[in-house]
């Protein structure tokens, strides 16, 4: 009993832990499916931000472009807002600049004039510096020649010194050939004193020897002593030459001496004449080259005064011309603000009368208008309202006509001033800049005109 109640309660134990097995397993695989959904959750989310980021920063740039577009319109207004202040102060300034060009006009003349004196004071020096290049031309030609003379004396005592020179090689080798016939002498001399003091030697022991034997010898002795007498005087002799000649050598060589010193000197002499000779040579290569660049310099010179000469004639021909073209521009400027003038009081006579014609019209529109709702006031309302419409027809006509008419002579007249003005430009291009710069001015200027007028006559136009 024991045994079948423990295996029961095995079996339920095991039946609780395979049902929470299961339950287990339950859970893990919804757990896992939950997990795949947050998975896939995540990635929508993702994807979602991404495109948000995305649409983020399209509207940020869209914003971006936004507000440039207005930060540009913002500029823009304030460009045009300047530009017409601008335009306003330019139409209150036009009547200073054309004071102002009238001014410059003068400034430009006196400045042609002061360019005259200019030129003139340049014709001036040039003049004067070639007077003062042709002086130094004639002093360094002064100083060349002077140069050669002293050359050709340099040469001069070049020569002499070398025949001195040649001389003294000469008495040299002549008291070389002397020096040594006297030492020839004095060793022959030296030679001779040698055998007579030998032969001293021998007879003198001859003699001692001779003593010794009988006084038969006695004769021989005597003989033999008076030639040992001679042989002294010849020795005493052979001494005195060799002394002499000894003398004599001493004296050839303080000549020797004597001579080498002032061939020395002569040496220094001639190499300080070879120096200057070189150095009065290296002047006058240096005077020769200073004279060929002045030459050149002077040519040069003669060159360019021809070219000044020609470029101050081409400049007071320019001048003439340019004077003249201003002047002749100036009457052509003058004729045109005339004529704006007399045209602007055209057209505002010519407004004045379509004005007045306009109010006549209305006025007798009007007066038609009463008159016809008189005669037809029991005609009805269809009638009644045709009436009224064809007076006004009528008015509208007439003012677009009369606006026709002053737009189309403003047109003419602008055409007709702006033809002149380009003819005006075109002739002017081919003229200095001074003369470009007035024309450009007057230009402007009639432009401003031109525009300031048609402006008014249009709001008058409109205003009618």
């Amino acid at each position: 009993m024991k045994n079948a109640d423990q295996q029961r309660h095995i079996l339920r134990m095991l039946e609780k832990s395979l049902a929470r097995e299961l339950d287990l397993e339950k859970k893990i695989s919804e757990l896992n499916q939950n997990e795949e959904q947050l998975k896939l959750k995540l990635h929508h989310t993702e994807q979602v931000a991404f495109r948000m980021e995305e649409a983020a920063e399209v509207v940020w740039g869209r914003f971006l472009e936004a507000e440039n577009s207005a930060e540009v319109l913002m500029g823009i207004s304030k460009e045009m807002l300047g530009r017409f202040q601008i335009v306003q102060f330019n139409l209150n300034g036009s009547l200073q600049r054309e004071s102002e060009l009238k001014s410059k006009l003068g400034d430009f003349i006196e400045q042609l004039k002061a360019k005259d004196m200019v030129l003139q004071k340049l014709e001036s020096t040039k003049n004067s510096e070639v007077l003062t290049m042709k002086e130094k031309v004639k002093s360094l030609e002064e100083q060349l020649k002077e140069s050669e003379i002293r050359l050709q004396n340099a040469n001069a005592c070049f020569q002499t010194s070398q025949e001195q020179l040649n001389e003294m090689d000469n008495f040299i080798e002549s008291l070389k050939e002397s020096l040594y016939g006297a030492e020839s002498r004095a060793e022959s001399a030296e030679e001779k004193v040698t055998q007579l003091t030998d032969t001293n030697l021998e007879l003198s022991e001859e003699i001692n020897f001779l003593k010794g034997n009988n006084d038969s010898n006695t004769k021989k002795v005597g003989i033999l002593e008076n030639q040992l007498r001679d042989l002294e005087i010849q020795l005493q002799q052979a001494k005195v030459s060799s002394e002499a000649s000894q003398e004599q050598q001493s004296m050839l060589y303080s000549a020797i001496w004597d001579m080498e010193t002032l061939i020395e000197d002569l040496k220094s002499k001639v190499s300080k004449a070879e120096s200057k000779t070189e150095s009065v040579e290296e002047q006058c290569i240096v005077l020769s080259e200073d004279n060929f660049e002045l030459k050149n310099k002077q040519s040069f010179m003669r060159d360019k005064i021809k070219i000044l000469e020609s470029s101050l004639n081409r400049a007071n021909i320019e001048k003439a011309a340019s004077a003249k073209e201003v002047n002749h521009r100036t009457k052509l400027m003058m004729e045109m603000v005339m004529q704006l003038a007399t045209q602007r009081e055209l057209i505002q006579k010519q407004v004045y009368s379509l004005t007045s014609e306009n109010k006549l019209l209305v006025e007798k529109l009007q007066y038609s208008g009463k008159s016809s709702s008189a005669t037809m006031y029991n005609a009805g309302d269809t009638d009644d309202k045709e009436l009224l419409i064809n007076p006004t027809n009528n008015l509208a006509g007439a003012t677009v006509k009369t606006s026709e008419d002053a737009v189309s002579l403003m047109k003419s007249v602008q055409a007709g001033t702006h033809l002149n003005i380009c003819r005006i430009y075109t002739r002017g291009l081919a003229y200095p800049e001074f003369v470009k710069k007035v024309i450009a001015m007057m230009m402007i200027l009639l432009i401003l005109i031109m525009s300031y007028t048609i402006t008014g006559l249009t709001f008058q136009v409109l205003l009618a």
